[in-house]
C-alpha cells in the first residue's frame, strides 16, 4: 500500500523538477541574450574614426540589439507571470489553510443555525401548548 502512495509523489516530484529545469533554462537563455546584447552595444559604441556608412550601420546594429533586449525582457516578464500563476494555483498549503478556515466557519454557522432552529422549535411548541390550553378551557367553559 505504501508503494502505491509513493509512486504518484515520485511522478509529481519528477514533473515539478522537469518544470523547474525548463524555467531555469528559459531564465538562463533570456539573461544570456540580455548580456550579449548589452555587450554588443558597448562594443559598437567604441570611439574611433568612422564614416557615415559605418555610423548608420552601427546604428542599425544598436537598434537590432535593443529590439532583442526588449524581446528578452518581455519573455522574462511573461515567465514571471507564469510563475505567479503557478504559485497561486498550486499553493496547496495556502489552499488547504483557506479550506480549513472556511470549513470551520461553516461548521460554526451550522451549529448557530441549529441552535436558533431548536430555540424556535421550543417557542413554537410553547405557543401551541398555550393555544391548546386556551382552546380547551374555552370548550369546557
Amino acid at each position: 500500500m505504501a508503494y502505491m502512495n509513493s509512486a504518484p509523489q515520485t511522478t509529481s516530484r519528477s514533473m515539478l523538477q522537469h518544470m523547474e529545469d525548463q524555467y531555469n533554462k528559459r531564465i538562463d537563455d533570456d539573461i544570456s541574450k540580455l548580456v550579449d546584447c548589452y555587450s554588443d552595444i558597448v562594443k559598437i559604441g567604441e570611439i574611433s574614426d568612422k564614416d557615415k556608412f559605418k555610423v548608420s550601420q552601427e546604428g542599425y546594429q544598436v537598434e537590432s540589439q535593443a529590439a532583442q533586449i526588449v524581446r528578452s525582457s518581455e519573455s522574462l516578464l511573461i515567465l514571471i507571470k507564469e510563475l505567479k500563476q503557478f504559485l497561486l494555483l498550486n499553493d496547496t498549503k495556502t489552499l488547504t489553510t483557506l479550506t480549513e478556515q472556511r470549513s470551520i466557519a461553516l461548521t460554526t454557522q451550522t451549529a448557530e443555525i441549529k441552535n436558533v432552529v431548536q430555540d424556535l422549535r421550543k417557542d413554537v411548541a410553547a405557543a401551541i401548548y398555550d393555544m391548546e390550553s386556551v382552546y380547551y378551557r374555552s370548550l369546557t367553559d
